[in-house]
């Protein structure tokens, strides 16, 4: 299979792991790049072939993904060569999660939840896709999450691999479930039927995500049926570790539940929910109370028992995590004593008289249709208007919910401040107007803050627009907040950005981000704005650079994202300096070694900005290109050398000499 090293063109560097198939690290001689080869060796045996089947499913099917997000590794070619099936894929620099488990035993829960967040935002992208399966649209989904499949790239970064092969396998083969990678993360769902859908991905994260706070999974066995028993039996996970917070607890117990309904039902809902406890909010499932089937194994408090007579009060809880069932015998209360009898004394009897004299019954009447007027109604009509806002008031989470059920809340707001203008501040409407204002400021601050805190290179991976609209109806509210200003005209800027990236229409950003750089004086977001601007709608690396430099004079840690961005403007202008000289050419040759000299300083400068993050976004491919650049200079300048030889220098006396 391997000769020497090499697989075709492929030189194999080192193996990086084997499962289904053997993996390496390679490089692709043609390419110049390094890949990711998988390799399977034919074989007639029939799971041989169906492997190799699912994998050529895989990699087509990765591709489509790839044009979608891309953050899913992109696949640059597959088929057979030398009894061999292979596929060669991008190189995603870094370490699986099952590996820093192995180094780290644990991983922090805001860590945790950070990842396992990334991971439903990625299986949101697989779960909505749609790919025809022997004639039918099917529903992708991953098939195989676990730690071993999950890769963190050198800035901190999360892909996940080998997306659709497990799927590809059960709809077109009805494998066992031996096959269908390890049972630990399989759901009991999937150990009865051997069917995938979308619960198993996300029951599969419920256990990776136990995994990495706990340091193993919440089911262990030393055989792989008893394990499958375990898991099938629906009983609750083993206790996680007493420093894991409520609230990512509970979204771990609602992820693992026993019952399929009660657990989370998309990637989405289970995505919201993490998003929540890292922005300290209260998850949902933190409300919901986890439910597990109970059988003859799953162990439950004792029961106690009173009896008073003939009554029996049965008192009983379950108890998810204890160890054994402990029955304790009912404990019964001698009956009370018959009560004493009553002596027959007769006791005056008191008789009250309403009757009012004279007309008084109309100055009743009179007062109680005040009364009605003046307090009833006033209170009925407070109560009415608090249970109509009531939608408005707690915690909504706008920067996930449907933009639908926001503007629903806004023009609920809008009519009710209008029908009750006259109760002023002691409206149920002015109470539930602060809470609408916190919640539209809070989503905002989400994707702004989320864009910020991210290594996210895709701005269009950002609801700009989601912000826009958000910051418009809180400014609304509060017409002189500044804050409030400066971060919808952030939001203004992205949101251009997004949808004109080409001047002339991109330079309407330009006021946007100094707009809010006046709003916030003391912010990096309005500079980095203009930085990322100045880079990809100007191509300006010298007009970017200060708002770098200002975004870290103001407490701004630059990122690989930013380091990207600069490499990526200094790429821009050593191409424009390379087409510059390439004009010139032999009819001026001072200035050709002129801008020869400026490409080749900023094609060092991307170099050294490129090289620590090979495999970080696209990072790979223009180093690349940096590369072929300073081949193309270098050729420039032999041209130029080999010009100037060839020309003659003329001398005082007449007579010409070649130099």
């Amino acid at each position: 299979m391997l000769q020497a090293g090499k697989f075709g063109k492929y030189e194999i560097i080192r193996k990086l792991s084997r499962s289904m198939t053997d993996v390496y690290l390679a490089r692709d001689a043609d390419a110049g790049r390094p890949v990711v080869l998988k390799l399977i060796e034919e074989s007639n045996d029939e799971y041989t072939r169906v492997v190799i089947e699912a994998e050529r499913r895989g990699a087509n099917l990765q591709n489509k993904l790839h044009a979608l997000d891309a953050r899913v590794l992109k696949v640059y070619e597959y088929g057979d060569q030398d009894n061999c099936f292979f596929v060669a894929l991008e190189y995603f620099e870094g370490r699986t999660l099952a590996e820093i488990l192995i180094a780290e035993k644990r991983i922090e829960a805001s860590r945790a939840a950070g990842y396992a967040a990334e991971i439903c935002s990625q299986l949101r992208t697989l779960h909505s896709f749609t790919s025809d399966v022997n004639g039918r649209m099917t529903a992708v989904v991953h098939g195989d999450v676990k730690p071993s499949n999950i890769q963190i790239g050198v800035a901190g970064d999360l892909k996940l691999l080998d997306f659709g092969i497990a799927k590809m396998i059960t709809a077109t083969h009805n494998l066992t479930r031996h096959n269908l990678g390890s049972p630990s993360y399989c759901s009991p769902e999937r150990l009865s039927s051997a069917q995938v859908d979308v619960h198993s991905d996300l029951w599969a994260l419920g256990v990776t995500l136990f995994e990495m706070l706990s340091g193993a999974p919440p089911y262990q066995a030393q055989e792989t049926r008893l394990l499958e028993n375990l898991i099938q039996s629906r009983r609750p996970p083993r206790a996680l570790p007493d420093d894991i917070p409520g609230g990512l607890r509970s979204i771990v117990s609602k992820s693992l539940a026993g019952d399929i309904n009660h657990r989370y039902h998309s990637a989405q809902e289970f995505e919201n929910d993490l998003r929540a406890f890292l922005g300290r909010r209260e998850p949902i499932a933190i409300h919901q109370s986890a439910r597990w089937d109970a059988n003859a194994t799953i162990d439950r408090q004792p029961r106690m028992a009173s009896n008073f007579g003939k009554q029996t009060v049965a008192i009983s809880q379950r108890m998810p995590l204890s160890p054994r069932v402990v029955d304790i015998p009912k404990v019964t209360v001698n009956a009370a004593p018959p009560p004493r009898p009553v002596p027959l004394i007769a006791k005056p009897k008191l008789k009250l008289s309403w009757k009012l004299p004279g007309n008084s019954w109309v100055i009743a009447l009179v007062a109680g249709l005040v009364l009605g007027f003046c307090v009833l109604m006033p209170v009925a009509y407070f109560w009415r208007l608090e249970a109509a806002t009531a939608p408005l008031r707690g915690n909504h989470d706008y920067a996930h919910d449907s933009i639908q059920t926001m503007v629903a809340d806004w023009t609920l707001y809008k009519t009710l401040k209008q029908r009750n203008s006259m109760m002023g501040p002691f409206s149920p409407v002015a109470w539930a107007e602060n809470s609408l204002h916190k919640n539209l400021i809070a989503a905002g601050d989400n994707i702004i803050d989320g864009y910020r805190a991210s290594s996210d290179t895709r701005l269009s991976d950002f609801d700009w627009a989601r912000a826009r609209a958000c910051l418009r109806y809180a400014l609304q509210i509060e017409p002189n907040d500044s804050s409030t200003k400066g971060k919808l005209a952030l939001a203004e800027g992205y949101a251009n950005m997004v949808q004109n990236p080409r001047p002339p229409r991109a330079s309407l950003s330009i006021d946007d981000f100094r707009q809010a750089a006046s709003y916030l004086p003391k912010s990096p977001d309005p500079h980095l704005g203009l930085a990322r601007l100045y880079v990809y709608a100007f191509r300006n690396i010298g007009e970017a650079m200060p708002e770098f430099q200002q975004a870290e004079k103001l407490g701004y840690q630059l990122g690989p994202r930013e380091a990207t961005e600069q490499a990526d403007g200094y790429l821009f202008r050593s191409e424009w300096a390379l087409s510059r000289a390439r004009r010139a050419g032999n009819a001026n040759k001072e200035e050709a070694e002129k801008w020869l000299d400026m490409a080749k300083s900023d094609a060092e400068r991307a170099r050294a900005l490129y090289e620590p993050l090979v495999g970080y976004a696209n990072v790979s491919a223009n180093l690349e290109q940096v590369y072929q650049d300073r081949a193309e200079q270098i050729k420039l300048e032999q041209q130029a050398l080999d010009t100037a030889a060839a020309k003659p220098v003329a001398k005082k006396s007449g007579f010409h000499k070649w130099q």
